[in-house]
């Protein structure tokens, strides 16, 4: 598919979005421990329309597999998670465990596994590396490095065809990366999140790899202890031996797989 088909197939999903979401209401009985401020989000349906866009999507794509990187209070997950199908599953991960929202029954739910930890360490998920993923949201660590990394290393899980979203892609140095993807692409800030707010669509010809996604989440572990050597040398004036035994004991976590 090419840039510009791409494109339209993304702008009919909207659309489909858009009129679907005036005839469905909000899962109630998944919300009973959402706060009034973001219960006010929910029913805005200008700026903050997000939320319930995500479901919208899940319940028209109908994805098997959806990875959800920052989950903070955990009402985007509830908001996909009440359009998911039985089968399907719906991976959330973020780096410390919040997730306010979240009735205590809903954590028993098959369908849905939490993961705490760095994305970019993807030993976090243990043997269960979500591979083939048909739906993934980011919205972590909002910076142009942070997702560049997420990304190279999560586009080899996904599957050929996925739905990637964006949240707040207009802080700081986000809109950088949603600037440099090649492919197709809409961006939906004005009805969806006043912070930035787009999706994209993986057209690639490459099957999910777990061999290059973690190969690529080596490379920035190298990549960062190689900075940090260069810091602690110039700092601390520290012989580059010592070092690279620091490194190394950083890196055991990696080695071990």
């Amino acid at each position: 598919m090419d840039k510009t088909s791409g494109e339209i197939f993304l702008r009919k999903i909207h659309e489909e979005i858009i009129s679907s979401s005036q005839q469905n209401k909000l899962p109630w009985p998944l919300l009973s421990q959402v706060n009034e401020e973001y219960l006010g989000y929910l029913r805005n349906t200008e700026g903050n329309f997000y939320y319930q866009w995500l479901a919208h999507l899940v319940r028209i794509k109908k994805p098997n597999l959806v990875l959800e990187l920052g989950n903070g209070l955990g009402l985007s997950t509830l908001m996909m998670l009440s359009e998911l199908s039985e089968k399907a599953r719906l991976v959330s991960c973020d780096l410390i465990k919040q997730l306010d929202f979240i009735p205590p029954h809903i954590f028993n739910d098959t369908r849905l596994k939490l993961y705490f930890g760095n994305d970019l360490n993807l030993n976090i998920f243990g043997d269960n590396l979500p591979v083939g993923i048909d739906m993934l949201f980011i919205d972590s660590e909002h910076t142009f490095k942070h997702i560049s990394a997420e990304w190279e290393i999560y586009k080899n899980l996904c599957n050929r065809g996925a739905i990637v979203i964006l949240d707040d892609i207009r802080m700081h140095d986000m809109f950088t990366f949603w600037e440099s993807l090649p492919y197709p692409k809409l961006e939906l800030t004005e009805k969806c999140h006043f912070s930035g707010f787009g999706f994209f669509l993986y057209t690639s010809d490459s099957s999910p790899n777990s061999q290059n996604a973690y190969r690529e989440a080596l490379q920035y572990v190298f990549e960062q202890h190689d900075l940090l050597k260069d810091e602690q040398i110039k700092r601390d004036n520290l012989p580059v031996s010592l070092i690279r035994k620091k490194i190394a004991n950083r890196l055991s976590f990696l080695t071990r797989r």
